[in-house]
């Protein structure tokens, strides 16, 4: 089958953005008005992430240690990737996430061998954490998540993007099947920009889906 599904971390497959609540719990300074000026589209995904968690002093020990207790998943996420895997549909997370963390999580629930994940590398310095990101192969891409899209797009895949945040919407719009998160920004973008998606609340209809494309 000629169908892959590239699939958001935080806020999709997590019930909770994992980064946004570090950044509340251990950002020194405004990293709220970061995130409006990338809303306004004044800064790009990837400059708004370098500079908001420059802003983050704790170690990764910290990090994972606050996230251990907090997070929880979608349901049937699971369902959905072994599917995938028995019929060789590639499943790959994209994410802008802490790439620490969503590793550890994947080997907490025993997912890493049925997913790729596609995420910058996050690196600890004097100047808190930096974020090493996908190179374009497409300059005009809004960013790295669209940027894999078109990639994609160009080999010849059909997709299918599953996501709730506004980063996601560019690379959701240029997908050949799109799934948000109910009640997400995403939701709202494909919304207010007549963008078909499916609304959704666990992975059920994801799966389903596919099952049903896959026939």
């Amino acid at each position: 089958m000629n169908l892959m599904v590239l699939c958001d971390f935080d806020g999709t497959i997590t019930n909770i953005d994992t980064a946004e609540f570090i950044l509340t719990r251990f950002a020194q300074g405004n990293w709220r008005a970061l995130d409006r000026q990338f809303e306004n589209g004044t800064i790009t995904l990837e400059e708004c992430l370098r500079r908001e968690f420059s802003l983050v002093n704790a170690s990764e020990k910290q990090i994972l240690n606050e996230l251990e207790n907090v997070v929880t998943f979608r349901p049937h996420f699971r369902e959905l990737a072994v599917y995938c895997k028995r019929n060789r549909i590639v499943l790959e997370i994209v994410s802008a996430g802490l790439d620490f963390v969503i590793k550890r999580f994947l080997k907490f629930k025993g997912w890493q061998d049925l997913v790729t994940v596609h995420a910058p590398k996050t690196r600890f310095g004097a100047l808190g954490i930096d974020f090493v990101f996908p190179e374009l192969l497409d300059k005009t891409s809004t960013n790295f998540k669209h940027d894999l899209v078109r990639h994609y797009k160009k080999e010849g895949k059909k997709i299918a993007f599953i996501g709730d945040g506004s980063g996601d919407y560019e690379a959701a719009r240029d997908s050949d099947y799109r799934f948000a998160v109910d009640g997400s920004k995403l939701a709202r973008l494909c919304k207010d920009n007549n963008v078909p998606c499916t609304i959704i609340t666990d992975f059920q209809q994801v799966l389903k889906t596919i099952q049903e494309m896959n026939h």
